[in-house]
């Protein structure tokens, strides 16, 4: 059984608990053979910037159900 499904959508910043990693939901679809959310997210490491990034994050691909919502965006507004 899939762990319950975080509300992510792109903008929100996101964490990975694995690893503890931090970085933005860039692009989200459903993926229907895992019946969940795909999503491509730019990690920045540890840390989120602050202002202009000093590296270029890094995109990877995960399952919204291995992510951890660290600030929705439409909170921000």
């Amino acid at each position: 059984m899939m762990p319950p499904e975080p509300p992510i959508s792109v903008g929100d910043k996101v964490r990975r608990p694995s690893s503890g990693e931090v970085g933005i939901v860039i692009h989200t679809w459903p993926n229907d053979e895992m019946q969940c959310t795909d999503c491509y997210v730019a990690f920045f490491g540890q840390t989120f910037p602050v202002g202009k990034p000093h590296e270029i994050p890094y995109v990877l691909r995960y399952l919204a159900t291995s992510l951890e919502l660290v600030e929705n965006r439409s909170e921000k507004r």
